[in-house]
């Protein structure tokens, strides 16, 4: 019995019934590769009568080269990439693009895609190493740790950038211990990012500031909370890295929120709504389903960060399968109990339109700014 059954039990409300076959094969195919089945693909799924077609076309699609390819605008907006490939010295690379769909392609454990991000090796316009491009900002590193801590453990750090959250329990120095570790040394934190103090005298503001400028700031892991366990040191390769130590804290198995946060994303993705929303901003959020956003966090966790193997366990699932709800925003709609609509993606509509009409999609070939 799949995991998301229990909160519909406690209401007694009953799921909806599996989607008839064709629905369902438009709805994955969209869901997997970003555009509608093809002739070939819709006639060779009604001609299969065996029991698990539905497994079968799940397997094919999570194998198409097609699957990498819709991954890359997803994580393009959740870090922040400025797709634009011609000027790759405004905050973007075509190469950091080329890296995710690669990684995607190669199904790299997540795990390790994280940790290549925040390692940022190799030259900046080859490779992961263009995450670190940023440009009218006067702390790069804190930009890209604010992205990080929001995508990968759903810590909304927007507003330590200039002073302590009034609605999150984030210091804004934690913010800058992380943008410290990325910049692998101490750092000041610049007058800039810190609110005059007097602008908020004369009332009683929720803003507090607890920096001072050009107070340094070192590179240290904050958010020992998170961990369930003490790190183990055989998990950083180079401990006198500190982007090596970021990268292990925020991806080991002993911080949940971690794999969570990747689970709470591939539901995101299928479903239209997270497990947390918002998903990049925990601390006052509800989990409509505690126990199955755990099951799914242990299950990527115990296959390798198999990514793949998250997503097959959710297509799969009688809840990703089910008829499409007629009213969206009801108490059925919130426990899953059928599919709400979606609209499609930007991508997904011009892709699908040029493989309705039988059109390529002809660019002419493009050179890096440099």
């Amino acid at each position: 019995r799949h995991p998301s059954a229990k909160e519909l039990r406690s209401t007694q409300l009953s799921p909806l019934p599996l989607t008839d076959d064709l629905d369902f094969l438009r709805r994955v195919t969209l869901d997997t590769v970003g555009l509608i089945p093809t002739l070939d693909e819709i006639k060779a799924y009604q001609s299969d009568k065996s029991s698990n077609k539905r497994s079968k076309v799940i397997d094919r699609l999570l194998n198409d080269s097609r699957w990498a390819d819709h991954w890359v605008p997803f994580w393009q907006d959740i870090l922040a990439e400025n797709p634009n490939i011609v000027k790759p010295n405004l905050n973007n690379t075509g190469a950091f693009r080329w890296w995710i769909h690669e990684s995607f392609l190669d199904n790299k454990p997540v795990d390790r895609f994280v940790s290549d991000l925040i390692r940022m090796g190799g030259d900046k316009y080859v490779g992961p190493a263009g995450f670190g491009m940023a440009t009218q900002n006067d702390v790069p590193m804190a930009a890209k740790a604010h992205i990080l801590g929001g995508a990968f453990m759903g810590v909304q750090m927007k507003c330590a950038r200039c002073h302590d959250s009034p609605f999150q329990s984030v210091l804004q120095e934690d913010l800058f211990n992380l943008a410290a570790m990325l910049e692998r040394k101490p750092i000041k934190v610049p007058a800039s990012s810190i609110v005059p103090l007097d602008k908020l005298s004369g009332r009683n503001s929720l803003v507090k500031v607890s920096l001072k400028p050009d107070e340094k700031i070192d590179p240290v892991w904050p958010f020992d909370d998170f961990s369930d366990s003490p790190l183990p040191g055989s998990l950083i390769r180079d401990p006198n890295d500190p982007r090596e130590a970021l990268a292990a804290h925020m991806t080991s198995p002993t911080n949940s929120r971690f794999a969570k946060a990747i689970a709470n994303w591939a539901w995101k993705r299928y479903f239209g709504k997270g497990l947390i929303e918002p998903a990049i901003d925990w601390e006052n959020a509800d989990i409509s389903h505690p126990d199955l956003l755990a099951f799914l966090a242990q299950e990527l966790v115990g296959n390798s960060y198999d990514i793949k193997y998250l997503c097959r366990l959710i297509l799969n699932s009688h809840t990703y399968q089910r008829e499409v709800l007629r009213k969206s925003g009801t108490q059925a709609a919130g426990l899953f109990a059928g599919h709400s609509r979606r609209r499609m993606s930007a991508e997904q509509i011009l892709d699908t339109l040029h493989l309705a009409t039988d059109r390529d999609i002809d660019s002419e070939e493009l050179n890096m700014d440099q």
